[in-house]
């Protein structure tokens, strides 16, 4: 079903004026965008990367990241190292508070499992680690250490510098967090690599599934780990926090909403985009009832630099269409990080005053 009505784009502005970086990227031209990259990257030039990548509007951070990985992939030059990461949306539930390990205890059998599924391919020397990464750990990453690793394999650093982290399970309901397997392999430059050789998730990812449970199985846990196809090591975080929002909207609306229809029936759907006070911007969806105001749940989408607008605005009203939501306003002005009163989110009795279109199922 398509859906015409957005909400606004709540974030600042286009960047740092004058930064070359930034200025490439908005220049439209891919060839200048790496020239200025392979610039950055050998001088050390992390801060203005990382700028870069921050830039906006979404396409221009969207070309940065794609140029990124193409100018750190094997520095384009034959025969390279070649780093990935694999995202793992895991939903978890517990009937008490738990710790997942952030370390997996049998790492060589999903590596086997991989090889014995295709996805590996051509790819030579093959390496996965043990350690489950968080995103925050892949933002942190150093391109420029990346970029000189990429040619000489004898230099580790940056995957070693990688640490576990331990999923702490509360034992309330269930909640979908996001992990990655990080790893490299050795690609001549005109053959496929890991990323094109595994990118059909459908031959290997209910296995590795499988697998991962069985490895993080503890006593009283219910866990289901879910892989995505792998990323560039440096733009994977953007995509493995897409899938797991994606899984969290799917897990809210389905408990919430199960919730009121057997309270008081179908909710009122409110949709709003706010503007951060650091500049930055979440779009909110709220579900409420004017039959009981304790019934009244939100859910937050932070804006990453890539998204776009538009087309989260579009999922969440998809998906509110296929939950069977009819009843939705979508308010086009952007509002603060906090309402009068201190409200974070805009309930349908909040509505009067506010201009609000309404979007038809």
């Amino acid at each position: 079903m398509s859906h015409t009505v957005t909400l606004p784009d709540p974030r600042g502005g286009a960047g740092i004026p004058g930064q070359a970086l930034q200025a490439a990227a908005a220049n439209g031209d891919d060839a200048v965008l790496l020239a200025a990259l392979r610039e950055a990257l050998p001088a050390g030039d992390d801060a203005a990367i990382r700028a870069a990548l921050g830039a906006q509007p979404p396409a221009a951070a969207q070309r940065v990241a794609r140029v990124l990985a193409a100018a750190l992939d094997a520095r384009g030059e034959g025969i390279g190292l070649r780093f990935f990461a694999i995202p793992l949306v895991i939903v978890a539930g517990a009937r008490g508070p738990s710790t997942v390990p952030g370390v997996l205890p049998e790492v060589h059998v999903l590596r086997g499992l991989l090889e014995q599924h295709g996805a590996v391919g051509v790819t030579r020397n093959f390496g996965l680690g043990n350690a489950l990464v968080s995103a925050e750990a892949l933002d942190a990453l150093s391109p420029s250490a990346l970029w000189h690793a990429a040619a000489d394999p004898s230099q580790r650093a940056p995957l070693d510098a990688l640490q576990p982290e331990p999923i702490n399970v509360a034992g309330s309901r269930e909640q979908v967090h996001l992990r990655f397997i990080t790893g490299a392999g050795i690609n001549p430059e005109h053959l496929p690599s890991f990323l094109e050789s595994a990118s059909n998730i459908g031959t290997w990812g209910m296995a590795m599934t499988r697998e991962l449970a069985r490895q993080l199985a503890q006593p009283g846990l219910e866990i289901l780990p879910m892989p995505r196809p792998p990323q560039p090591l440096l733009t994977a975080a953007h995509a493995g926090r897409r899938a797991q929002l994606e899984a969290a909207l799917s897990l809210f609306l389905g408990n919430t909403l199960r919730k009121f229809r057997m309270a008081v029936g179908d909710p009122e759907a409110v949709l709003s985009a706010h503007r951060l006070d650091s500049g930055g911007g979440e779009l909110r969806l709220s579900l409420s009832t004017p039959l009981d105001d304790s019934l009244f749940e939100g859910f937050v989408w932070p804006l990453q630099p890539q998204d776009e607008v538009a087309e989260v605005s579009q999922l969440l009203l998809s998906t509110l269409a296929e939950c069977r939501v009819s009843n939705v306003n979508v308010l086009p002005q952007v509002l603060p990080e906090r309402l009068q009163g201190g409200a974070v989110f805009v309930a349908g009795r909040m509505l009067d005053g506010l201009t609000k279109v309404s979007a038809k199922h």
